[in-house]
């Protein structure tokens, strides 16, 4: 008895995603948003060469950042939610903080064509905010003062945003560069 209710509720709902699959299009799209109606969003103009070798040179700095700006951020949310244990967010923030120090001078250094000059400048505050973010994590390790976590969490997330906007422009839709 059981079994056969299973599959009565099942040829039901087959039953009925055919139904809905088999509707004609003018049901299933009103007129007013048909494609040759729709507001295409325009594309944004394809990149210069210099900005093209400028937007490579930055992603080798960038595919490390975005998923190390993410472990500096969950060493911190694991720090306060789970283990409270100084030293080991110490331990976990020490090389962070390296990498985000040294992310900073090599950015610098990268040759910007003018026309992205305000995007370089946005990925150095944003590598100078994560290595500030990491300084006042490792300083609250040794001294306590909780304020430490909060100017670093405001920190990594203006650096977050500065990233992102920078991203936008060149690699909208996480294009990368090859």
């Amino acid at each position: 008895m059981l079994l056969a209710a299973v599959v009565v509720a099942l040829a039901a709902t087959t039953g009925a995603a055919w139904l809905h699959e088999a509707r004609p299009l003018s049901a299933v799209q009103p007129p007013a948003q048909t494609d040759s109606t729709r507001a295409e969003k325009p594309q944004p103009p394809a990149l210069t060469a210099d900005e093209e070798r400028f937007a490579t040179a930055l992603w080798v700095v960038h595919r490390e950042a975005t998923w190390l700006a993410v472990a500096m951020s969950f060493a911190g949310i694991v720090y306060q939610t789970e283990d409270r244990d100084a030293c080991a967010l110490a331990r976990k923030i020490e090389p962070l903080a390296k990498f985000f120090h040294d992310a900073e001078k090599q950015v610098r250094t990268i040759s910007t064509p003018p026309s992205l000059s305000t995007a370089h400048g946005q990925y150095v505050d944003a590598m100078a905010l994560y290595a500030n973010a990491a300084a006042e994590m490792l300083k609250f390790t040794e001294d306590g003062d909780q304020q430490r976590l909060g100017y670093a969490h405001r920190m990594d997330v203006r650096a977050s945003e500065d990233m992102l906007r920078v991203g936008e422009v060149l690699w909208p839709g996480q294009y990368k560069p090859h």
